[in-house]
């Protein structure tokens, strides 16, 4: 399936703000006749032993329920819930532990990595898990021809191939180590439904998880009930969680903070996600994570303005990034970097961007006075939904580089499709005219900086746009690296990116999380919101 196929996927019915603030007593009354439960219910037991039904509300809807979009803040809530990898991570230590794979080892030849796959595993549809369903899916997501987003993650280019029943070789063009840690955020769709039904992959997943796809009534919710063939309800130890509990998942899409927050006051929602602080206290419970995500600003380089290192440096010098973070984002660490320092390749000799509004507009001046055009139509867009308070953040910023002496300056919050086709077009896509600086969350779940350098920095990169020769050059090198050495050849690719000002590092958000009193969940720096984690009561 094309990217152009992919993009024609309807997207979510959109709900003014107007039908979203009801009475809150309307909201938990409609909530309370719905689900036939009493106000002490907190979410529904329906036999007096806790929760058992769970809803769950997010910001925004998915743009696809296909295996490629597991990578994504909007899709993984729900589709690491249906689908499992390889490997994923410890909740609590963050080490990667097998989920699909119980072993893996890269052999002589260092380009083949073999893993040893989970023996008695089922996909929703009754087809067996083994090396081939394994093969099919990994080679189906991760193909160049089928181009789908999750090959951001994606070194090289890489093969699947069958051993035996449960031994699965994965081999890649050149020595990849840390391929374990990149197939942890490929999930494996049902080989059967794949080739039965593929019209039906981006909107009725089939995987091996603990919750099996329900329904996705679109602008409404979607649904999902619990696999009682799940692999780890006879093992929740190696399988970090268990699904007896909560036999019902279902999520709702509201982009207003004050909305979500008063789902869970209400009893509407027995978990939302990304509050404002001071939303996150009224709430019943509240919980605090750091995540791996860095809100950045990426400028295209080929505009003729922008492609000029002075008018980059003023733009990196010309608002406060404190402001950004701790006054409308509600407090985090300011960043220098678009990794933190869970990441290997984190430069701590590196400092944020100052905030030196006179030296932005001396830039700004000496770039016109040689013929830079700084009157270029630029644009400060961001997505909507999902940064908190992004409206806000781009008005800044947009002011900003006005008051600096770039005088074609707006600001523009877009529909997320739109969004994800400006973002991920590519540097050779990027025309002169289109001058979009846009503001954005990266996540470096792979805690390793050569996936970020690979998307943001590579002049084939999937949300780059840039082009250095000689930074392909270090990359290349770098990638064949482990260890120490691997650490400081990716640290001084960060410091080369710093000095040219190719994206403008914002800040490490803190995220907040509204939970009824009946939840005991803790973020997991991944991000991952995984039921089978959620302990009820």
């Amino acid at each position: 399936m094309s990217m152009a196929q992919t993009d024609r996927v309807s997207p979510p019915r959109r709900r003014t703000r107007r039908a979203m603030l009801v009475s809150p007593a309307l909201v938990l009354a409609v909530v309370l006749s719905g689900c036939g439960m009493t106000s002490d219910d907190e979410g529904g037991s329906g036999n007096g032993g806790g929760l058992t039904k769970i809803t769950i509300g997010l910001s925004e809807e998915p743009r696809s329920l296909a295996s490629w979009n597991a990578y994504s803040n909007d899709g993984h809530p729900v589709l690491r819930n249906i689908e499992e990898a390889l490997l994923n991570r410890d909740p609590q230590t963050n080490e990667l532990v097998g989920e699909l794979a119980t072993e893996w080892k890269q052999q002589a030849d260092p380009k083949t990595w073999r893993f040893t796959l989970r023996q008695g595993v089922t996909f929703h549809d009754g087809s067996p898990f083994n090396a081939e369903a394994a093969a099919y899916g990994l080679n189906w997501v991760l193909s160049k021809d089928n181009a789908f987003p999750m090959r951001t993650f994606l070194g090289p280019e890489l093969t699947a191939t069958v051993v035996d029943e449960y031994t699965l070789d994965v081999t890649t063009e050149a020595p990849d180590p840390i391929l374990p840690t990149r197939l942890y955020f490929v999930t494996i769709p049902s080989m059967k439904a794949l080739k039965e039904k593929p019209n039906e992959w981006e909107t009725h997943p089939v995987g091996t998880g603990p919750y099996k796809f329900a329904a996705w009534n679109r602008g409404r919710d979607i649904q999902l009930t619990a696999n009682d063939q799940w692999w780890g309800r006879k093992d929740t130890a190696a399988a970090h969680g268990s699904n007896d509990k909560v036999k019902d998942v279902t999520y709702l899409f509201r982009p207003e903070t004050e909305v979500r927050a008063s789902m869970v006051k209400t009893g509407e929602a027995q978990f939302v996600r990304w509050l404002t602080e001071s939303q996150c206290g009224e709430a019943p419970k509240c919980e605090k994570g750091v995540g791996v995500e860095t809100v950045i600003l990426r400028l295209d380089t080929p505009n003729p303005a922008l492609k000029d290192p002075r008018v980059r440096e003023a733009i990196a010098l010309s608002f406060d990034k404190s402001q950004i973070i701790n006054n409308i984002m509600g407090g985090g660490e300011l960043a220098a970097q678009i990794v933190g320092p869970s990441a290997l390749g984190f430069n701590k000799s590196l400092q944020p961007y100052p905030y030196d509004q006179a030296k932005a507009k001396q830039l700004i001046a000496e770039a016109k006075a040689d013929g830079v055009p700084v009157d270029a139509p630029l644009t400060v867009a961001a997505r909507e939904g999902f940064i908190l308070r992004a409206d806000e953040s781009i008005q800044l910023v947009a002011q900003a580089l006005t008051d600096i002496g770039l005088t074609n300056v707006k600001s523009e919050m877009r529909e997320t499709a739109k969004f994800e086709q400006a973002w991920t077009a590519g540097y050779q896509a990027i025309t002169p005219d289109r001058g979009l600086i846009g503001l954005q969350q990266h996540g470096n779940e792979l805690m390793d900086y050569s996936s970020s350098i690979e998307g943001y920095y590579a002049c084939k990169g999937a949300t780059s746009a840039y082009c250095d020769p000689e930074l392909e050059k270090l990359t290349a090198a770098a990638n064949q690296l482990a260890g120490g050495e691997r650490d400081t050849a990716l640290q001084n690719i960060a410091k080369y990116v710093y000095d040219r000002y190719i994206t403008v590092p914002v800040g490490q958000p803190n995220f907040y999380f509204g939970l009824a009193t009946g939840i005991d969940w803790k973020p997991r720096l991944d991000g991952f919101l995984l039921v089978k984690e959620m302990k009820v009561s």
